[in-house]
């Protein structure tokens, strides 16, 4: 109930009249100062906790906008087995203005993309609620507190049932001796009476939640495994009461096993689920704790998601980075494994950009922020990693489909059994006991959670290594890919002209040219003037600062070292210059840029510039031929160099001058000829390849446009990382398909040996909660790093 009082400036809100009725004893006693003063770390409750009142006003923070319509992430309390995931992805799913409803059932949470012209958030909350479950806008709090409060909850029945049903089989094991060995009458009905007290609370409190989603279940129309479990424990349950009281057998024991068994395969199987999806937590958390801002030059602690792009922050040894930023000050060692999985620090000095969540090792330094913390890279990897989780492979469609089917089938194959045995000359007990072994050893919880747990651990183990995958759609597309294709300049190549060769004029030393060279390049932020820079750094090549420096775009720069003129430049440029001593053919070895130096008019010789083969290059395209998946070079540059390049790295073969939407083409046309593409690229000019490719990789450091249009997100320009990725989707796939296959043979053996009586309830109680516990164990093998 909700209770609302309004005050000179504001509303107050309480959940009950006794809260509202202890804020007017306090207030009137003059103590209203309580509330100001008071230490608060609770949320409170929102608006959720007052059944059926969920306003818009609150949950609009919720909302964010997508490509097509509104999203919104929901908590769902109360999932517990795929036949609830099914559901309410159908009852959301089918209210109007609703576009798409995912659930995940290893997470609980729901993403809801909706229209907000025609559907409001309350509207989409209330329908949850209207089913039975209990609805909340996701946060990293809520989601915490939830998981928290369902391990704490499982965690109390479970020690609950489990006393007691120790107690219960004292009693059991002295109903058993009587009945073999004889019991006195008054003896055997107290015994019967103990057990029916014990037995008890185990069903009606420590299997409250079966009961409570059984029937949800036949509200909603949509029988769920829950309902099975209900089924076998109130028939067990309800026959030995009946036979208590007309002197027959009891077989209470069969009722608290099957809840006990049960809430002990749950309680393994939710520590087992918090563990998967930890990763995003444990990435987010990389970037909490407190930043030390400047305000003039004194320093205040505040927290990372007060900063705002542009503010100077003080980074000490053995903090972390709060957001992305670039030293401007000092020079320290950086561990960057968390982000980007480079196991060694990294040199970082004026200039040079650091990773949000990275650690700072040896020097103080400041920094100037150059994004907020929900936009830092952690934050982005983070939610590219929430997308995958939520995202499903084609494969789970198999487990969606037999689960919806599944209890109705098993019911009826339940009824089938007992009518048979009972038909037999079975007594009423023991026909029914046998029926209740095929209730209870059903099981849709592994099929449910055979794909999503893999999905959890398998991306999130990989993004901890700086692979990141967009979704369980991806792993599986990736997985089976049949050709692999690369854009040439950033991602084979380093993107950046190397200095390779210098050819001297007489009368003249190479080094003699590349200073009067480095001389007018020394202030250029142009690629050929930092490899000019560079190479004069490498061979201790000292050079005189130019002056007059002009830069024409395209064609080259110009200068005065003293009294001389300079120029640097194209051929073309230099020939306007008027420059003398040009000679007829230059030649340019391998493909390289020719550039030419000139003082006072004459050609003083030829510097020849290479793009750089990435040195990892080579072994990541012979892992993929070694895999039997073909490669292939599109490149914009000339022929020429896209062959020399292709042959270099061991590329099957190239094709150079394309344009963007000429690269688009060619990987249209292997598709049309069934071929499954993988496109790894990273500049702008790579986007419209990247989305049109079954999977497109892109490669940190290239343009944000590559990274939104890509499936997969190598956060270190480390080309090994692309290997791993291929292995790390096939043993994600290969376990995947290890859980379906145990799942279906699982219950395949299972149902028929329950039917013909050679499972009593307790085993097949036993086996149901063990079936569910192999299937996530198994998943959980894929948290070890890609290699393993």
């Amino acid at each position: 109930m909700l209770v609302e009082e309004r005050n000179a400036d504001s509303v107050l809100s309480f959940c009950c009249h006794g809260c509202h009725g202890a804020y007017l004893l306090i207030s009137g006693s003059g103590l209203a100062d309580y509330y100001r003063r008071r230490d608060w770390q609770e949320t409170g409750l929102i608006p959720q906790a007052f059944k059926g009142e969920y306003r818009d006003a609150y949950l609009s923070r919720f909302v964010y906008p997508s490509a097509e319509g509104s999203v919104i992430d929901i908590i769902i309390d109360g999932i517990r087995c795929a036949s609830c995931v099914w559901l309410n992805e159908k009852i959301i799913g089918a209210i109007p203005g609703v576009l798409d409803a995912r659930v995940n059932y290893a997470t609980g949470r729901a993403r809801v993309r909706f229209d907000p012209e025609r559907i409001s958030p309350s509207a989409i909350f209330n329908r949850i609620d209207q089913i039975g479950y209990v609805p909340r806008p996701y946060t990293e709090d809520a989601a915490r507190e939830a998981g928290q409060r369902v391990h704490k909850d499982l965690l109390v029945r479970f020690g609950t049932a489990f006393f007691l049903t120790m107690q219960l089989m004292a009693y059991a094991f002295a109903l058993y001796a009587g009945y073999f060995q004889g019991i006195e009458p008054q003896m055997k009905a107290y015994l019967q009476l103990f057990s029916l007290l014990v037995t008890t609370p185990v069903v009606f409190y420590c299997g409250w939640p079966f009961l409570a989603g059984a029937w949800r279940g036949v509200l909603n129309g949509a029988p769920n495994m829950e309902l099975l479990i209900t089924i076998g424990t109130l028939s067990s349950y309800g026959y030995s009461v009946y036979a208590t009281f007309v002197g027959g057998e009891v077989y209470y024991e069969t009722a608290a096993m099957i809840v006990t068994l049960i809430l002990a395969g749950r309680l393994l199987e939710n520590g087992a689920k918090r563990r998967a999806s930890s990763g995003i937590g444990r990435l987010l958390e990389l970037c909490s704790g407190q930043a030390q801002r400047f305000v003039g030059e004194q320093l205040e602690s505040v927290d990372p998601s007060e900063l705002n792009p542009g503010d100077l922050i003080l980074v000490a040894p053995g903090e972390r980075f709060p957001v992305d930023g670039t030293v401007l000050e000092g020079m320290s060692d950086v561990d960057e494994s968390a982000a980007t999985g480079e196991p060694l620090p990294q040199l970082k000095k004026t200039g040079d950009e650091v990773i949000a969540g990275s650690s700072n090792l040896t020097g103080a330094v400041r920094v100037h922020c150059l994004r907020k913390v929900g936009d830092s890279f952690i934050a982005r990897v983070a939610h590219l990693v929430e997308e995958a989780q939520s995202r499903r492979a084609p494969i789970q469609a198999i487990a969606d489909r037999v689960s919806a089917y599944f209890v109705p089938a098993v019911l009826t194959l339940a009824v089938a059994t007992f009518c048979w045995h009972y038909s037999q000359g079975r007594s009423l007990g023991a026909s029914l006991m046998v029926a209740l072994a095929v209730l209870v050893i059903a099981c849709p919880c592994a099929l449910g959670l055979a794909t999503p747990t893999a999905i959890l651990a398998g991306t999130g183990a990989a993004a901890g290594h700086g692979i990141v995958f967009k979704g369980g759609d991806v792993l599986e597309r990736f997985s089976r890919v049949s050709i692999a294709v690369f854009d040439k300049t950033g991602t084979l190549t380093r993107g950046a002209p190397m200095l390779v060769d210098i050819q001297a004029s007489a009368g003249l030393t190479p080094r003699q040219v590349l200073a009067l060279a480095a001389a007018v390049e020394c202030g250029s932020l142009h690629p050929i003037a930092k490899a000019v820079r560079d190479y004069a750094a490498r061979h201790d090549i000292e050079y005189p600062a130019g002056t007059e420096l002009v830069t024409l775009a395209g064609a080259g720069v110009t200068g005065r070292l003293g009294s001389e003129a300079i120029a640097l430049g194209s051929v073309p440029f230099l020939e306007r210059l008027g420059v003398k001593g040009i000679p007829a053919e230059l030649e340019s070895p391998e493909g390289g840029m020719l550039v030419g130096v000139a003082r006072t008019g004459r050609y003083c010789g030829t510097l020849t510039f290479k793009d750089r083969m990435r040195d990892d290059a080579p072994g990541m395209v012979s892992y993929f031929r070694r895999q039997e998946i073909d490669t292939l070079l599109l490149s914009g540059d000339r022929q020429e160099c896209t062959d020399k390049v292709a042959k270099c790295a061991g590329v099957a073969r190239g094709i150079g001058s394309l344009s963007p939407a000429d690269k688009t083409r060619e990987i249209e046309k292997l598709q049309a000829n069934g071929a499954t593409v993988l496109m790894v690229g990273d500049g702008i000019n790579d986007a419209p390849a990247l989305s049109a490719a079954d999977v497109g990789c892109a490669v940190a450091g290239g343009t944000d446009i590559a990274l939104e249009t890509s499936d997969l997100v190598l956060a270190k320009p480390d080309l090994e990382r692309l290997s791993q990725a291929h292995r790390m989707a096939r043993r994600t796939m290969a376990v995947v398909r290890q859980n379906l296959v145990w799942a279906f043979l699982y219950n395949l053996i299972g149902i028929p040996l329950a039917m013909t009586g050679r499972l009593t309830p307790i085993y097949a109680a036993a086996a149901m909660a063990l079936s569910s516990v192999c299937v996530v164990g198994n998943s959980l093998r894929l948290m070890r790093t890609p290699d393993e």
